[in-house]
């Protein structure tokens, strides 16, 4: 059965996300104005996601929570020079991922996020179908590499689209359809090799 695109506005869950995303953008106009209130909503809407994103690439839980609390902060800090509310979830995520991209720079690993893929036209896969066990794309997820670890999880973790995860990443959009192409086929691959390693 074919599901509606969620970023439908027409649909239920399109209607939804649209609700939600109004909301965040009434938060961020009163949290601007120093309501606090309004920006520990942001928090609660985004903290776990954006700590599971900051932990697919920072092992140490101690690092990750340091680094989440230092990101809530510049946000925090920010977010009265954030000229386009609508824009929060893109903003949030450019900096998280540039809050990964300086601590592998600091772990001296500058080129991470900066390796070639090849064809940046390639074609996107098709979604995968049918449903797979969480704990083991999580682990497979892990040991992807970092650029192709973070394309999808940005793309699955907030329904970011496309478009969304180029401005987040600073990437141009076709680097991004490439990254995301590779991405799935590597974490298909990954997971088809640790299902052998436990059979």
């Amino acid at each position: 059965m074919n599901r509606p695109p969620v970023n439908d506005p027409g649909s239920e869950v399109g209607a939804s996300l649209a609700l939600q995303r109004l909301e965040e953008s009434v938060w961020v106009v009163q949290a601007q104005s120093g309501d606090r209130e309004a920006f520990a909503h942001l928090m609660t809407r985004h903290e776990r996601q954006v700590f599971y994103y900051l932990r697919r690439f920072i092992d140490s839980p101690e690092e990750a929570l340091d680094a989440n609390q230092e990101l809530w902060v510049e946000v925090f800090r920010g977010l009265p020079g954030l000229r386009a509310p609508a824009a929060f979830r893109v903003w949030l995520y450019r900096l998280a991922h540039g809050r990964v991209v300086r601590f592998f720079r600091r772990a001296s690993a500058v080129d991470a996020f900066t390796e070639p893929l090849g064809d940046a036209h390639a074609e996107l896969p098709e979604e995968p179908g049918t449903p797979v066990d969480a704990e083991a794309v999580h682990r497979s997820l892990g040991q992807l590499p970092l650029i192709l670890r973070s394309v999808l999880t940005l793309h699955y973790l907030r329904d970011l689209s496309l478009e969304e995860i180029a401005e987040a990443t600073g990437v141009p959009l076709g680097t991004v359809k490439s990254r995301l192409h590779h991405a799935r086929n590597a974490l298909r691959k990954q997971m088809e090799r640790n299902a052998d390693e436990i059979s």
